[in-house]
């Protein structure tokens, strides 16, 4: 996959009314940090932004990020390490870009992926998934889009764990347990209040006294 490109301007004025000044201008208020070095405030493009997590691996991948000052550019590889979203509208406030060497294993959170229609399911079972990403540790370069687990096979009462999936080449998991990703459930038998049964077996009750009143009329007609 060709690595994604970002262009960003660095800015030297901050606070709260710059960053709505430039969301103002279209764009996007955001912060370069790099492993021993202070962070470097910039600005990128909204609509480049809206381009770019429409983008599969947009927050996996490693991004070229191309910041400009004054008048000279210089090219970065980076991560999209924190998206501030506007808690009402599909607006982005704020990004943190993470500068990483590509020769550095580094640690990264990647989502998994369910493909293929579970046995267990198609008859009633329940798909519960417990994780929705898993940590990884590699290479820039090989940080995977996804994590992908087929569920096919899965019938009710079974589950994946963490061991029980192969990582792509070069990546690892971390983790101190085998903890469970997801499982195969079979639905909860919605329970009847103990106070409703006892209505419907006095219910049923009245129902075969009045039947046997209408009986023993009939008899004696």
């Amino acid at each position: 996959m060709a690595t994604q490109k970002l262009t960003a301007e660095a800015r030297s004025d901050t606070g709260k009314g710059a960053s709505k000044k430039m969301r103002r201008e279209g764009r996007i208020p955001a912060v370069l940090y790099g492993k021993g070095q202070e962070g470097v405030s910039l600005s990128v493009g909204g609509q480049d932004v809206f381009h770019l997590l429409a983008t599969p691996g947009a927050t996996t991948n490693i991004l070229e990020l191309e910041i400009t000052e004054s008048g000279k550019s210089v090219q970065k590889n980076v991560l999209v390490k924190k998206i501030q979203k506007h808690p009402f509208r599909e607006e982005v406030l704020h990004m943190d870009f993470l500068e990483v060497a590509m020769d550095k294993e580094i640690s990264v959170m990647v989502p998994i992926e369910i493909t293929g229609e579970s046995k267990g399911v198609k008859e009633g079972g329940i798909l519960e998934l417990k994780r929705r990403e898993l940590e990884v540790v590699c290479l820039p370069g090989r940080i995977p889009n996804f994590i992908t687990i087929d569920i096919t096979p899965l019938e009710i009462g079974d589950g994946v764990h963490v061991e029980d999936i192969v990582p792509p080449e070069g990546v690892r998991f971390t983790f101190e347990s085998n903890f469970p990703i997801l499982s195969v459930v079979t639905p909860a038998v919605e329970a009847v209040p103990e106070e409703a049964e006892e209505e419907e077996e006095e219910g049923e009750a009245r129902e075969e006294e009045a039947e046997g009143k209408e009986e023993e009329k009939g008899d004696e007609e």
